[in-house]
């Protein structure tokens, strides 16, 4: 089988003491094409630097959410998870337009309303979000989204811009804004979390094969609990949906394969 693993962050700290082992693994696996993620100024360049060292590593330019408004909320960022440095957005996009020919899509960009501390600068996450949005569109790239718990917010943001090439990554909408998103003709990449989390299940249940793609999100949404995620995990992904659309995982696998190939222009 020929896997594809569209959504990764393998600059992460925690692949630094083995990653070209994490890449061989991922090779052995049958993954042909990892697709890295970056989400502000530092990590789009160390995911383009990755991109020159390993052919298997294509390049996502992306502004997280959270990251976007890091001028805003440099006053409590200790509150954040994942330490933040304010950096100008007009610049970065600009920086990413100037490398449009390094990178298969934009992403992960989108919407997080999951920090109570930071709710109130709703609507900067929003502005910067269509800018994202507007430069995909210019430069011809597919949109990799985050969205949580703010779905409603980013779908509606996608069609007041008619938007056609979108990823919904991870998404943990209900199965009304699934059914929506499917409408729209817009794809879902499903993690290996797929494994432990029915809502996923549901996802893959309701979504038609021609619009999934798979994804680790690696380090994150291992299926095992308390382990780090990595690209070789995506044959769990396949064998969770091949169970769930009683289709042979090669069958699942190859349709995977050429929606990827179709959407990122591979």
């Amino acid at each position: 089988m020929k896997l594809i693993d569209i959504h990764t962050h393998l600059e992460s700290f925690r692949f630094k003491k083995d990653l070209s082992k994490t890449i061989e693994r991922a090779k052995k696996s049958g993954v042909t094409t990892i697709i890295n993620s970056g989400v502000n100024p530092e990590t789009n360049r160390e995911t383009l630097e990755l991109s020159n060292k390993y052919k298997i590593i294509k390049c996502s330019f992306g502004i997280y959410p959270i990251d976007a408004i890091a001028k805003e909320i440099e006053s409590n960022r200790e509150k954040f998870p994942r330490g933040t440095k304010p950096f100008d957005v007009e610049e970065e996009l600009n920086w990413i337009e100037e490398h449009k020919n390094n990178c298969v899509a934009i992403g992960e960009v989108g919407l997080d309303y999951n920090w109570s501390e930071f709710t109130k600068y709703k609507e900067k996450q929003k502005e910067i979000f269509e800018k994202t949005i507007t430069l995909a569109k210019k430069i011809d790239k597919p949109l990799i989204i985050h969205s949580r718990k703010a779905e409603l917010d980013a779908i509606e943001i996608l069609e007041r811009n008619k938007c056609k090439k979108v990823v919904m990554h991870c998404f943990n909408g209900k199965k009304g804004l699934i059914k929506r998103c499917v409408e729209n003709g817009w794809f879902f990449s499903v993690p290996p979390v797929i494994t432990r989390l029915d809502h996923f299940k549901l996802l893959v249940e309701i979504v038609p094969l021609n619009q999934l793609l798979t994804e680790t999100d690696a380090p994150y949404l291992s299926p095992i609990a308390g382990t780090r995620n990595e690209p070789s995990n995506i044959t769990a992904t396949i064998k969770e949906i091949a169970k769930v659309k009683n289709i042979k995982e090669e069958e699942i696998a190859e349709e995977i394969f050429n929606n990827t190939q179709k959407l990122f222009k591979l």
